[in-house]
Order: C-alpha cells, then structure tokens, then sequence
C-alpha cells in the first residue's frame, strides 16, 4: 500500500510537477482524505463487525442539512450536536433493524439511504441551506493553529477509533463476532447488542463527516454526501478490512484513504473524467478484494500444511 502511494505520487509529480507537487495541492489532499478517513473509520466499525452501511453518503447530507437549519437559527453549537444527532440517529436505526429486528445489512441500509436523502429534501425543501455563523468554520473550514481543521478532527477521531477497537473489550468483541457469530454468542459476547453499537458509530462518524464537508463548502444539502458510500467502502477494503468481518486495521484504512485521495486529485489536475475516475475506483477496490482474498487463501494453505507436516 505504501510503495503504491509512493509510486502514484512521484508518477503525477513527475507528470505535473507546479500543479502536483505543491505544498497547496498536498494541504487539498489532506483535508478532502481526513472527510473520507473519519466516514471510513465509521465504515470500519459495520465491516469488521460482519456487516457494511451503504447508507452512509445519504447520513453525510442528512446531517449537514439538519445541522445547517439549526445553526442558521440557533447557532454554531446547537448546529454542531443536531447535526451529529441525526447522523448517529439514522445509524441507531440501521443497527436496531440489523442486529434487533434481523433485516440483511444491505436492505436496512439501502432503505436509510433513500429515507435519508428523501428526509434531508423534504426539510430544507429541496435547496441548499448556508449562511453557517463563522465559528463554524473551525469544524472543517478553517484552521487549528498550523494543521487543517479536518485533519484536526480526523486525528482525534482515529485515536479514539484506536482506543476502542484495540484496547476495550468492545473492540474485541467486535473481532469475535466479525470472525465467528455463533461462537461468539456461545461464549457469552452479547452480540445483538455490540452490533447495535458499532453500526451506531458508524452512523455519528458519517454525521460528522457530513458537518465536516459543509463546513469546507460552506452549505448544506441533501446531497452532500454522494459517493462516499462507494470511497468509504472501497478504502477500508482496499486498506485490508475484510468483508464478511474479523480483520483489519486502522493503519490500514488510513493508507487505503491516502492511496485514493492521491489518485483522485491526480486525476482532476491530469482532467480525467469523473467517469472513468469512477471506472479506476471500481476497478481498484475489486483488485483490492481479489489481492485479499487470495493473500487469505495463501495463508490458509500454509498453515493447513504446517499441521499437516
């Protein structure tokens, strides 16, 4: 993953070097990847655990037009937490269909995506909404003394991401269950309820990555969010989270959210179409899964042949 970024970087560098290869080019990498990482860090939570939220794009734009009419009328704090609140609604809902109620991941979460943005036009009628309190500007728009603020924000959420899945027993059990449902619930892990949890977490994270967005772009808006589903998904994969749950990393998710950052800004300045962009994300996070699936098979045949021998 690294000598991929290096190999990516140097490559439009060398091809753009006073359009790439700028201070000002790697501070717009930056805070459009510290956006992505914090929704795919949430993303991470609902794969590992055995699962995924396609949903998410749709939350981003709920939350900032949720935070923006409140802001507007009742300032940056009260925007900020309703905001963060409709985001980690439309996940409690998602967890409470999936781990309570026992609808499939992709059927509780393609059914937010369209409520979600159907709730997020009804309420602003359809339109954008700005005229956010200046101090809003620090929750993605601005600076926090010499760093982004996104990255500001990013920062604070991965370590609090590395806390929780490393060193509590709430990220081990999200492991457990992630690597066997059953066993886990046979060893007393209370699975319904961890899973109500991570796909809750998954829900705020996209709040906030949606308030984060609306804060660079100064509105918010139902759509807002488009796309992130796919780049959520396809960074985590890419960075080694498994689909089907039990493994993966941070480390790992922030390399995948620098890898297509790196390639999608590169992109633009090189004026290649968001189509065929699309087409390489696709193709990226499909190769992404075949490289995983067969370093998986390949550990698996060596350990079958270490027992056996």
């Amino acid at each position: 993953m690294l000598l991929a970024i290096v190999v990516v970087s140097a490559g439009f560098g060398i091809l753009y070097p006073d359009q790439f290869a700028t201070f000002r080019n790697f501070e717009n990498i930056t805070r459009q990847g510290a956006t992505l990482l914090v929704v795919a860090v949430g993303q991470t939570f609902a794969l590992i655990v055995g699962g995924f939220d396609i949903s998410v794009g749709s939350t981003m734009g709920l939350s900032s037009t949720v935070g923006a009419l409140v802001m507007v009328e009742y300032g940056t704090t009260a925007g900020v937490l309703a905001g963060l609140g409709a985001g980690m609604a439309a996940g409690l809902v998602n967890g409470l269909l999936i781990a309570r109620l026992g609808v499939t991941p992709f059927v509780a979460t393609l059914g937010m995506l369209a409520f979600a943005r159907g709730l997020a036009n009804q309420i602003s009628d359809g339109a954008s909404v700005s005229g956010f309190p200046e101090s809003f500007r620090y929750f993605g728009g601005g600076e926090w003394g010499p760093i982004p603020a996104t990255v500001g924000i990013a920062t604070v959420v991965l370590v609090a991401a590395a806390i929780a899945l490393y060193l509590s027993r709430f990220g081990l059990h999200l492991y457990g269950i992630g690597g066997s449902r059953d066993a886990s619930a046979l060893s007393g892990i209370r699975v319904r309820r961890v899973e109500f949890l991570a796909y809750t977490v998954c829900g705020l994270l996209a709040g906030m990555g949606g308030l984060m967005l609306a804060s660079r772009v100064s509105v918010g808006q139902a759509s807002l969010g488009t796309g992130f589903e796919l780049m959520s998904i396809a960074t985590a994969v890419i960075g080694g989270v498994a689909i089907g749950g039990g493994l993966g990393r941070l480390s790992g998710v922030v390399l995948g959210v620098a890898l297509l950052s790196v390639l999608s800004t590169g992109m633009n300045i090189a004026q290649v179409s968001e189509f065929i962009q699309q087409m390489v994300t696709g193709a990226v996070l499909v190769a992404a899964v075949l490289i995983d699936r067969l370093r998986l098979r390949d550990a698996e045949s060596r350990r079958l042949g270490a027992m056996l021998e």
